[in-house]
């Protein structure tokens, strides 16, 4: 599939304001202004750090918020490319907050399809475009949400339902009544809690195309998403036993292919974010993929959290927009860049993102 443009909304701004941002190791993060937390000896209260999306989402909460942060998105994605010239033939493939809270497969995707709905349907109807409802797809599942909305818009182009998808992820962490739930799960990065997560917010969205567009030169330098593959880890989140990385490196390495990847092949795009259970399964994946020959000792990763903070359903997609950017920018230090979802719920993802180009040398790692 091969990327046409790419929207984003996030609290390091716009998508090329962003990946130079994060190259930059850039991060703006501020205090909730609704929640506070308190740690052992303290007398007064402590902050609770956030990565929010400034301006737009102001006044808003809950539904309204991913409306204002999908608007946001779409408007940057408006500037590379006339989102009516896509066509009402365009079909549209969103992964959106979790809803893992016991239901089973039908009553999860139906309250996924509710919401994004609601929330697409208003975001576009804010912009003034319309796009048959028949089009629209929605998923869950946590941080591999976008993974799963890609793996499905790429079998609609195989089955030529569709020529041009628009595929992406919004969440935001950030919602008071959220924030007290993490606080209460001490899952937060706080004073007396090194090892949580930040939260953040952030939506992107792309375009996605099964070939050339007529009239484009082969010769021109394309970036390609690719080898999409999914797993399920039977021990999730909250299980009494911890994922050893079986799951996740199959996934790695289904998309790596047989035989062991050169040094300089590959970089790891994770979703990372702090929590010592995605680390540990992380590091178990890694030294499975190492003893297997897979990939060699050092191979490295970045991590957009660092940056971006926690952004749930959107995580695979902004990883996604780091890699695209790190090809155009010729700063990627490998040919190519693997994005790997942990969720929460217990689905794993990789995907391959590449470019026709010659990869730059530089990048942090």
């Amino acid at each position: 599939m091969r990327v046409v443009a790419v929207g984003m909304s996030s609290s390091l701004g716009s998508t090329t304001t962003a990946c130079a941002a994060f190259r930059a190791g850039i991060i703006r993060a501020k205090p909730s202004e609704s929640v506070t937390t308190f740690a052992p000896g303290d007398k007064e209260p402590q902050p609770v750090f956030v990565r929010e999306v400034l301006g737009s989402t102001f006044g808003f909460s809950g539904e309204g918020r991913l409306v204002a942060i999908a608007m946001e998105a779409l408007e940057d994605l408006r500037t590379y490319v006339p989102l009516e010239s896509l066509g009402r033939e365009t079909g549209i493939f969103l992964a959106l907050p979790d809803f893992s809270n016991g239901s089973g497969p039908a009553e999860l995707a139906a309250a996924a399809g509710r919401l994004g709905r609601r929330v697409l349907g208003r975001a576009l109807e804010g912009l003034g475009v319309s796009w048959p409802e028949a089009r629209w797809r929605f998923f869950s599942g946590g941080s591999a949400g976008f993974a799963l909305a890609l793996a499905s818009a790429r079998q609609a182009m195989e089955r030529r339902d569709f020529e041009t998808c628009l595929v992406g992820g919004v969440d935001s962490l950030v919602d008071p009544d959220h924030l007290r739930y993490l606080l209460e799960e001490r899952r937060l990065k706080t004073a007396d809690n090194p090892v949580g997560l930040v939260p953040g917010e952030a939506g992107a969205l792309f375009v996605l195309r099964s070939g050339r567009s007529r009239g484009e030169p082969e010769t021109a330098s394309t970036v390609d998403i690719s080898s999409v593959q999914l797993g399920r880890e039977p021990h999730s989140w909250g299980s009494d036993r911890r994922p050893n990385g079986v799951v996740l490196s199959a996934c790695v390495q289904a998309v790596l292919g047989p035989g062991p990847a050169p040094k300089g092949e590959v970089l790891f795009i994770t979703d990372l974010n702090g929590e010592e259970v995605r680390a540990w399964e992380w590091g178990c994946a890694l030294l499975r993929l190492r003893s297997d020959g897979v990939v060699g000792g050092a191979a490295p990763f970045w991590v957009p959290a660092t940056g971006f903070g926690d952004v749930g359903a959107a995580a695979g997609a902004v990883g996604a927009a780091l890699a695209r950017h790190a090809f155009l920018r010729r700063y990627s230090p490998a040919r190519r860049i693997v994005v790997v979802s942990q969720s929460d719920s217990g689905e794993r993802a990789a995907f391959s993102v590449s470019s026709s180009g010659t990869p730059g040398t530089g990048g942090r790692t």
